[in-house]
């Protein structure tokens, strides 16, 4: 090789020849920038892990390496998990009951609500019963005013004519007189009393309504069952903690790709994660552009991924050979950061820094997804084809 290509290489990137085959001095073709980047799913690989110190149960069926699995589907449990299904199974017992012993508190409030209504009403009408008596008075008292006259004018016709009114006769309405005033007096002692006890009484069933309204309003309000609940709700997250579930968000992937497991069942769960999916019916390279080449890239330039490991079509890594996999750039980033990648030849710089760009490969293309699906983490050869607008300079 050269000194010049060797050189070319080494700092990632490539002038292409003069495309009109003109010598023209003064003339350069456009820069073309290549790059080191890594296979991914465009969502990334995601780790699903557990509570450190859990021990492993087992994983749900069908969970293997290269299976698919339905987002929000369970993958595995740990060995919390009995206890902790149990747990939730008293506090829905618990909250069973709670809501039992509410509805009885709420019905027995109810009901003494009702009563002590009743009550009142009754009492109202004893009122008005006695306040009725009032009447009767006034007529007794009348009656007796009548009788006491009726006595006088007897007692004067005796007086004057014994035989036109007898003894016997003055007796008798004398007695009737008598019986008139006793019942007159009889209910004028007993009204005033009468009347006091029975507003006593309505009184009474006012304050008996006012404290079944008011234990009616605290049953309604304290509520055992919202503390049930939350022991519940605790149980349940409780238990969500002891089952791995694929990640679920609305519009977002429906099926992932088990990549890889990473904790057998049994075993102890540390730091690591359990197992890593990933959505792979969309892929991407990420790749490591350095800083000084990031200028040459912009959204929706297109972009030649490469690697000896892709076969078929798709194989052949060299830069500007026929095969790779074609995308197109979705994201350049604005962050300049040490690289992650390490470039395997020997004599590149190794200090220098790099921005992230995106190069999505088309979902459409199932076949070239799945090429490159077959192969996360590949660390690859990404080459970017010309800028949009760019112009050979002079």
């Amino acid at each position: 090789m050269a000194p010049a290509a060797l050189l070319c290489l080494i700092v990632g990137c490539h002038r292409g020849g003069n495309p009109t085959g003109s010598n023209q001095p003064g003339t350069a073709a456009p820069r073309r920038v290549v790059a080191l980047g890594r296979l991914d799913p465009a969502g990334g690989v995601i780790s699903i892990s557990a509570v450190p110190g859990e021990r492993l149960l087992a994983y749900c069926p069908g969970v293997a390496e290269g299976n698919t699995v339905h987002a929000g589907g369970q993958l595995a449990k740990v060995a919390s998990y009995d206890l902790r299904q149990s747990q939730l199974e008293a506090a829905d017992l618990k909250l069973k009951l709670a809501k039992t012993q509410h509805e009885q508190q709420l019905a027995a409030a109810k009901a003494q609500l009702e009563q002590a209504q009743a009550a009142k009403a009754q009492a109202d009408a004893k009122f008005r019963e006695t306040q009725s008596q009032q009447l009767q008075l006034d007529n007794l008292k009348e009656a007796s005013s009548i009788a006491e006259d009726n006595y006088k004018d007897l007692q004067r016709l005796h007086s004057s004519d014994p035989e036109l009114v007898t003894e016997q006769q003055l007796r008798r309405r004398g007695n009737e007189l008598q019986k008139a005033l006793n019942d007159y007096h009889a209910v004028a002692a007993t009204l005033p009393a009468a009347l006091t006890a029975a507003q006593k009484s309505v009184e009474a069933a006012e304050a008996n309504v006012k404290l079944a309204q008011q234990n009616l309003e605290m049953a309604e309000k304290v509520d055992q069952t919202a503390a049930a609940e939350v022991e519940r709700k605790v149980a349940e997250q409780s238990l969500d903690q002891s089952i791995l579930q694929a990640p679920h968000v609305e519009g977002g992937s429906t099926e992932f790709r088990v990549l890889k497991i990473m904790v057998q069942p049994g075993e102890l769960i540390a730091q690591i994660p359990v197992l890593q999916i990933g959505d792979v019916s969309h892929m991407v390279a990420v790749a490591e552009v350095y800083e000084a080449d990031a200028k040459e890239i912009a959204v929706g330039q297109a972009a030649t991924i490469r690697s000896a490991a892709f076969a078929g079509k798709y194989s052949d890594g060299a830069v500007g050979s026929p095969g790779g996999i074609h995308g197109k750039v979705t994201y350049v980033g604005t962050m300049v950061a040490s690289p992650g990648l390490t470039n395997r030849n020997p004599l590149a710089p190794s200090d220098r820094s790099v921005v992230e760009v995106r190069v999505d490969i088309d979902p459409k293309d199932k076949e070239a997804t799945a090429e490159a699906a077959s192969r996360i983490g590949l660390q690859v050869t990404v080459e970017f084809g010309e800028r949009p607008g760019a112009t050979a300079s002079k």
